[in-house]
């Protein structure tokens, strides 16, 4: 009995090795993704001040525009 006690204690320490191998690769792919979605988010924010920028420096332009010929 003991030594089909170890058997199965033996198997036991080998799937919960393996369960966790596989649950460090899954957190590190998650772990990925997330970074990957942030680089991207911050890219698109930096994208659109960028274009919030050239939009009231084009306002700015036009209004000063404005104010230098008229009499």
């Amino acid at each position: 009995m003991a030594i089909a006690r170890s058997k199965a204690e033996g198997r036991f320490a080998q799937i919960r090795k393996r369960e966790q191998g596989l649950n460090q690769e899954a957190d590190a792919a998650a772990r990925e993704r997330a970074d990957k979605t942030a680089r991207l988010r911050q890219l698109r924010l930096a994208k659109e001040a960028e274009d919030v920028a050239e939009k009231q420096a084009a306002k700015d332009i036009k209004a000063a525009g404005k104010g230098v010929f008229k009499r």
